[in-house]
């Protein structure tokens, strides 16, 4: 059991004992026998877990980095980054206790930690802890505002009226004034990224090969055994073979220790966009990847669809031409991929047959969105993907911006050790800086297994 399903846990149990005191409240009464059983039943396994937890804390390798024990972010996250990242937590700074400082154990312990160049570490010292690997030091908060002639502190004065972050009147505060910042960063959204999310995913322990059919065998009348002997012919299948290898593909983001401790939630705002920067970066791969040293693309390496180009010329009857290509594409593709098919096309793709649709008036739509918000071609799924090639508007020949299959037939991506992506902390490299290092990364590669599983549209602008 990871230590988020424990606490909630603990957590459950807690609000269990609450329900059964409460109810013997409500009533001005005391437990019966059952609720007795069920308030000491609740509270140990609420005790048992904290004693768990609180031990698995202590232990925590990453909570060992950063000595003060703050426990890091908790992100509230979809399933699929929950296990992107579970159990990574990040340092915050938790302000230092001066009362616990000024002890004596906090003293001496800190005097043994700087005799020993930082080796004698103690409970003691965790009171002082700034979060970044450093003590507060006994009586240093003096030094933080400049003292008066008569050692008292300067007294700050409330502003009259609203001043620039500059400053104003200092006679009228206006020195004293400050923008406030709201501790978080509006995040951009995610791009459509649907080819992963369309295709076969499984993990990888090392380089898989998988075989395949590249051909049929045949079969072939046999003449008829009189004064002759005539035997069966025909001819063997072809077989062929891919390899899914894995190609690593992470970024390395750098923050002050200033900034990660004057603005908590960065951590949590690198954390998000490193994990962002994955996906839009393994997208591109899966969509125009080469496939030398690194994942195939899936476009490019498709079955050819509709085949010849369908020409578009700008005039009105381009709508129709479109939309009879999905019709077309739909007949290429086999039966047995048939009830798992899906299309991968960009969004604005999509815009242009609904609207295609809209000027042709169709009795049947072609475009239909379900309650729930899916939208569907023809009855299958759509998935938008940014980097699936756009429409042509202008000279440009041979174009495939829409694909139509069983992406879980025809398109296997692997991914070595599963589908998480991993995220470290990189304290040591730049400490001499001041800097602390996040790293994300995984390994994956991609291969079209089938490619007579996926069918293309080919569009040309004159």
């Amino acid at each position: 059991m990871n230590m988020i399903e424990m606490k909630r846990e603990r957590q459950e149990a807690l609000n269990k004992a609450e329900s059964v005191l409460a109810a013997a409240e409500q009533r001005g009464t005391a437990f019966t026998q059952a609720e007795s059983a069920n308030y000491q039943e609740a509270m140990s396994k609420f005790e048992a877990l904290s004693q768990t937890i609180a031990a698995r804390e202590k232990t925590s390798t990453i909570r060992a980095l950063f000595s003060n024990g703050t426990p890091l972010i908790t992100e509230s996250v979809s399933a699929p980054a929950i296990e992107a990242h579970a159990g990574f937590t990040q340092p915050v700074t938790s302000p230092v206790s001066l009362t616990e400082t000024r002890r004596p154990e906090y003293a001496k312990a800190l005097h043994s930690f700087l005799r020993t160049g930082g080796k004698a570490h103690t409970e003691e010292l965790t009171v002082g802890a700034d979060g970044q690997g450093g003590y507060h030091i006994p009586g240093s908060e003096a030094y933080t505002q400049q003292r008066l002639a008569n050692g008292s502190f300067p007294k700050m004065r409330a502003a009259t009226y609203e001043g620039t972050p500059e400053g104003g009147s200092n006679g009228a505060g206006g020195y004293t004034i400050t923008v406030p910042t709201v501790q978080q960063v509006v995040p951009l959204a995610l791009p459509d990224l649907g080819i992963f999310d369309a295709s076969f995913v499984i993990p990888t322990n090392s380089a898989l090969k998988i075989p395949q059919q590249a051909s049929f065998g045949t079969s072939a009348i046999k003449a008829e055994s009189t004064g002759t002997i005539a035997t069966f012919g025909g001819t063997d299948p072809t077989l062929g073979q891919i390899e899914l290898d894995a190609y690593m593909v992470g970024a390395l983001r750098l923050a002050s220790w200033e900034l990660l401790q004057d603005v908590q939630m960065f951590q949590q705002f690198l954390v998000d966009d490193l994990l962002k920067g994955q996906r839009i970066l393994e997208d591109q791969l899966l969509a125009t990847g080469t496939g030398v040293n690194q994942p195939l693309g899936v476009f490019g390496h498709t079955g050819t669809g509709t085949g010849a180009p369908y020409q578009l010329t700008g005039a009105a009857t381009d709508g129709a031409l479109l939309l009879g290509a999905l019709y077309d594409v739909t007949a290429t593709l086999k039966g047995a991929y048939q009830p798992n098919a899906v299309w991968i096309m960009s969004r604005a793709t999509g815009l242009a047959i609904r609207r295609a649709q809209m000027q042709s008036n169709l009795f049947v739509p072609v475009a239909t969105v379900d309650a729930d918000g899916t939208e569907r071609i023809l009855g299958k799924p759509v998935f938008y993907d940014v980097n699936a090639p756009a429409l042509p508007t202008a000279t440009s020949a041979g174009l495939v911006p829409i694909l139509y299959g069983s992406f879980k037939d025809g398109y296997i991506v692997g991914v070595r050790g599963g589908a998480g992506i991993n995220v470290k902390i990189l304290d040591q490299p730049w400490a001499a800086q001041g800097q602390l290092g996040i790293l994300a990364y995984r390994r994956l590669d991609a291969k079209v297994r089938l490619a007579e599983a996926i069918q293309a549209i080919t569009i040309s602008h004159s």
